[in-house]
């Protein structure tokens, strides 16, 4: 293990990134102690062949576990690191969407998927981790819920789907059921998968701050998007770095996790309309998303 690289490294939460000798990212992460996970990295048999290459690891300190989370998940999606690239390919995530065909039933559509958009006329029903996934998802909710195979493009028949011969569909793929009652079904059917639904009544902001640090980073979030976030010092604020201010999935998950832990209610409070004007007017873009210290 090269100690030169990281017997400077910061023990606590942040993100990590390391580079080759001709300066391409090769890999992004993040841990709540920096250095320990690093030096994990270079004792991983099945990663030697990214660290021999890896000659600078730069460092960007977080107040806290949420920070890293959002930070690594930004970082990867602007500057899109060598191995990370490769292992997202491996990873990308099936979406069921739902659109109403001429019959005015709900038919299901999977496809695979980076970044997620919201579109009001294919509404997101479910999300998963493979393509087997979903479709097991679907071969049991056409059994338990009486769905029909043919909607749900388990099956491609020009007629009535296998099911209706077995009894196990009422006539949906031809027109022969209420499509309000079948549409029902299908929502009821989604209930566990689809995205929840935002549990505040407006934005909220969330404070992290390390044990023994003066300095606590403040999250504006709404609707499980990440509206921007600010470094407090005593009573100075600021820059307010803007986030995306639109749905992305990856962090979807992040927030969701943190947000609904019990463990971290006390961290959350609902933005005042003060507090929104003043980080709104302390908005800036990152100068570089490559501002780091560098060991």
């Amino acid at each position: 293990m090269p100690s030169d690289l990281t017997s400077r490294l910061p023990n606590g939460p942040g993100v990590y990134l390391f580079t080759d000798a001709a300066g391409t990212l090769l890999y992004v992460g993040k841990s709540k102690s920096l250095r320990s996970r690093v030096k994990a990295h270079f004792g991983a048999r099945d990663e030697r062949r990214m660290m021999r290459r890896v000659k600078k690891i730069e460092v960007q300190e977080t107040a806290g576990e949420l920070g890293a989370l959002l930070l690594e998940s930004k970082l990867i999606k602007e500057l899109r690191p060598l191995f990370n690239v490769m292992s997202r390919r491996r990873r990308r995530i099936i979406v069921a969407r739902g659109s109403v065909d001429k019959n005015g039933y709900i038919a299901v559509t999977l496809t695979p998927i980076d970044y997620l958009s919201l579109r009001p006329n294919m509404p997101v029903l479910g999300i998963f981790k493979t393509r087997t996934q979903a479709k097991e998802y679907l071969a049991t909710i056409a059994r338990d819920y009486r769905l029909c195979p043919k909607l749900l493009k388990l099956e491609r028949p020009s007629r009535y789907c296998f099911s209706y011969h077995l009894g196990r569909c009422s006539g949906a793929c031809m027109g022969e059921e209420d499509p309000a009652l079948y549409n029902a079904r299908v929502d009821k059917a989604f209930d566990d998968r689809r995205i929840k639904a935002w549990p505040f009544q407006g934005p909220v902001v969330v404070e992290e701050h390390a044990p023994g640090e003066i300095s606590h980073e403040h999250f504006l979030i709404d609707n499980w998007c990440l509206l921007g976030s600010a470094t407090r010092t005593g009573s100075a604020i600021g820059p307010f770095l803007a986030g995306s201010h639109r749905f992305d999935y990856d962090s979807y998950r992040i927030l969701y996790a943190y947000l609904t832990d019990g463990g971290n209610a006390a961290a959350i409070r609902p933005a005042t309309p003060k507090e929104l004007r003043e980080l709104t007017t302390l908005l800036v873009k990152p100068a570089s998303s490559r501002k780091s210290s560098t060991v």
